[in-house]
């Protein structure tokens, strides 16, 4: 039976992490003017005409949907919903010539999503001088997180769908709330302690409307393999990523070594997907928790030994549960009016929230090869950077070729500091097999 508006709720509620991004949001929009949005770039091989583009999406009756969805933040200690406009117009697909060198329009990469009056879901169409264009999909952080976003976007570019996606999850089962209050209190101690200053940063101090800019670090598969082998021999196993976290941490600290100020430990939440081992759905609502890492300033400038620290405390963190807990403050938090939860998540650290943002998508687009009836020639995600500190890494993987993208702010991180940072990351993970 072929889907229909009708079938797809008038309203969803915000869970504990989408209203936690809600409130990073609204923190970013004071401090820099930019909205809490992930950008999702496609690169194909033809070009791909716009009525053709909307011939698709018309078939997709969840598109309709997701995009007439405003949020609705209600009264205070009343949970925040998405609900459905049903009058709403669709957001205008915008189209672009790409420039000759193939960057893409700031206007596209710095998109502020006024998710009360418009869609928290918008495409732009951009076409290449000679063959192919790019896709960019951007979505309001608070509505899905990269993971859904993708799987968002490949249900768009179907040509046959083979099953239909979960769109949302099933209310979990919740613990009695004296023991969920225990252990909120219990996780935010350990927040605050973990968040203790001084920490190392590149942030410079906030200055108003600062610009957002974007660079990208590709690597071949070959040269993939080679950084794998690498974090194989630093003993990081299955946990590739803690390998890159510790190169990342690493280049950072080259900058600041270079700026020769003072520096201190670094703090690091990652994100950590919570959708059950091999489960794709669901769609909507963001299944993260998170894992905060506090680095030694002892072993930041040693790989091997940084590595190992990051896998202890991951270790450590699993043991002790933390991304359930954590999970569990955030739902607890969902009532509390966003000005004190905003005070709340900036008073440990002074408003900085961390040395720097970081996050692997791991595997997710080892096989994405076709949307709307052509070949995927490229994939990448461009994240949300929150100010302070306006730097975001995130690793991914595209058919076996790691790609970086790096996220800062032109104003505390110039272009010679971007490059010793990025020429520092890839000797780092490429080691003596770089050549």
């Amino acid at each position: 039976m072929p889907e229909q508006v009708s079938q797809f709720p008038d309203s969803l509620t915000l869970n504990g992490a989408d209203y936690f991004l809600l409130q990073l949001d609204k923190l970013m929009w004071r401090s820099s003017g930019k909205r809490n949005v992930s950008t999702f770039v496609v690169s194909l091989p033809e070009r791909l005409p716009l009525n053709e583009l909307h011939n698709h999406l018309a078939n997709r009756p969840a598109y309709q949907w997701l995009c007439r969805l405003r949020l609705r933040e209600g009264l205070p200690f009343c949970l925040a919903k998405w609900k459905l406009d049903a009058r709403a117009e669709l957001p205008i697909i915008a189209e672009y010539t790409l420039a000759k060198d193939g960057s893409l329009p700031d206007r596209v990469l710095s998109a502020n999503l006024d998710i009360c009056r418009g869609s928290a879901f918008k495409i732009d169409l951009l076409h290449q001088a000679g063959a192919g264009s790019i896709v960019v999909f951007t979505w309001h952080h608070a509505l899905m997180d990269a993971h859904g976003g993708e799987l968002f976007v490949r249900y768009l570019g179907a040509v046959n769908l083979m099953k239909r996606p979960i769109w949302v999850a099933d209310e979990a089962s919740k613990l009695p709330l004296k023991i969920r209050a225990q252990i909120a209190s219990e996780m935010k101690e350990f927040l605050y302690n973990a968040a203790q200053l001084p920490l190392l940063s590149l942030f410079k101090g906030t200055v108003p409307k600062p610009l957002a800019r974007y660079r990208v670090l590709a690597f071949t598969p070959q040269q993939s393999v080679a950084i794998n082998n690498r974090a194989g021999q630093l003993n990081a196993g299955f946990l590739v990523s803690a390998f890159y976290l510790a190169a990342t941490t690493n280049a950072v600290a080259q900058v600041q070594k270079q700026r020769d100020t003072d520096t201190g430990d670094i703090l690091v939440p990652i994100p950590l997907d919570c959708r059950k081992r091999g489960a794709q759905d669901p769609v909507l609502g963001n299944q993260v928790s998170f894992l905060f890492y506090r680095i030694p300033n002892a072993v930041i400038g040693d790989v091997s030994a940084c590595t190992n620290a990051l896998i202890e405390q991951m270790k450590s963190l699993m043991r002790a549960e933390s991304p359930s807990h954590y999970t569990i403050m955030l739902d607890f938090l969902r009532r509390m009016p966003g000005f004190i939860y905003r005070q709340m998540l900036k008073s440990p650290t002074e408003g900085l929230m961390a040395s720097f943002f970081y996050s692997d998508t791991g595997d997710s687009l080892q096989d994405f090869d076709a949307l709307f009836g052509q070949q995927v020639l490229g994939a990448i995600h461009y994240p949300p950077n929150m100010y302070p500190p306006g730097m975001t890494f995130i690793f991914s993987r595209f058919h076996g070729a790691l790609q970086i993208t790096l996220g800062y702010m032109e104003q505390d991180v110039n272009t010679a500091e971007v490059d010793l940072l990025l020429k520092s990351l890839c000797s780092t993970l490429l080691g003596d097999e770089g050549g």
